[in-house]
């Protein structure tokens, strides 16, 4: 999966932002504001075409004392909310 072409990362004071560009904006209307785990995730799938498992090995590396579970549920979470606005292409 790869972020659409039509959704930008714009970083902000307050953090960074997901906005629709073109025909997305047409069809979501509305910002997705990422925190932190967000932001990783949205600019790993920014340049790359990755599976749910590369982003999953990427936390349990980055941190690898955290239980595996909770990474992937709110992974899992936060790509569904992405797929639901049509932000990433599989």
């Amino acid at each position: 999966m790869k972020l659409n072409d039509e959704f930008l990362i714009h970083k902000t004071d307050m953090g960074e932002l997901l906005i629709p560009i073109g025909e997305e904006s047409k069809k979501f209307h509305g910002i997705i504001k990422l925190n932190e785990t967000g932001s990783i995730i949205a600019h790993l799938l920014e340049d790359n075409d990755l599976s749910i498992d590369d982003i999953y090995n990427h936390f349990f590396k980055e941190y690898p004392d955290d239980d595996k579970s909770v990474i992937q549920q709110g992974i899992d979470s936060f790509i569904k909310q992405l797929k639901d606005v049509n932000a990433i292409t599989e």
